[in-house]
């Protein structure tokens, strides 16, 4: 699918955030022509996508619509949605957003989501950054991604969410840490009480972050969760 070594992919997606769709491009993974998108319809057929997958976790599943975990144990989320497998390429399209600010990126992976979205919610909510990170970051890539699904669907982007506790990165800690780290996090506004809501984020991997989301939108009164994600992180294997 891609003939591109990471540094040559890398600096074409800074000067495509750069260049924004003034001009005809070329794709980004395989360089071919593509118009004015960032992937090539060849390319973009050949994506890692998620065609079926639990609806409680969005991992894959063989058979049925839930898989026997999330039977036995239900997550705070009525559904979860996920467009693609979280690995290469789409990590790269990702972390250009997350770390450069690559917002073309944030165009193209929010119409994918918005195509494996099937119940419209009342309104989206993005996944909150603590203030200090959306400092220093100066964006939040949720956010980017949630305001451009929210239009897709034609529903409101609400601030629903607010990250009370700073923690360290997610990233940083080992996977049975995680849903510690971020206990109590976040706080419901009033905004979300009696509606559907769907809280965007980019990557889902052990769940905990979304858990605890989830968590406080429901204790702040919304009558439905759903949980959008970009990308679905396999467990090891």
């Amino acid at each position: 699918m891609s003939n591109f070594a990471p540094g040559l992919f890398d600096s074409m997606l800074t000067w495509l955030a750069a260049a924004g769709h003034a001009l005809p491009q070329q794709c980004v993974l395989c360089a071919a022509a593509s118009r004015h998108a960032l992937v090539c319809t060849r390319c973009e057929s050949a994506l890692p996508r998620l065609t079926r997958a639990c609806a409680g976790c969005a991992l894959p599943v063989a058979t049925g619509t839930v898989c026997g975990k999330c039977l036995a144990r239900p997550p705070p989320w009525d559904c979860a949605r996920a467009a693609f497998v979280y690995g290469y390429p789409v990590d790269r399209l990702l972390l250009a957003l997350k770390y450069r600010g690559a917002l073309a990126c944030a165009d193209f992976l929010a119409v994918a989501l918005a195509r494996v979205i099937e119940d419209i919610p009342d309104a989206v909510v993005a996944l909150p950054l603590s203030p200090s990170r959306q400092r220093q970051r100066g964006f939040n890539q949720a956010q980017e991604i949630a305001r451009r699904v929210a239009r897709q669907a034609r529903v409101p982007l609400l601030r629903g969410l607010v990250r009370v506790r700073d923690s360290p990165a997610q990233a940083s800690l080992p996977w049975a840490q995680r849903q510690r780290n971020v206990r109590g996090a976040f706080v419901a506004l009033p905004a979300v009480a009696g509606k559907r809501i769907a809280i965007v984020d980019d990557v889902l991997t052990t769940g905990a972050t979304l858990r605890a989301a989830a968590g406080a939108v429901r204790r702040g009164g919304a009558r439905g969760v759903a949980v959008w994600v970009v990308a679905r992180t396999l467990p090891p294997t």
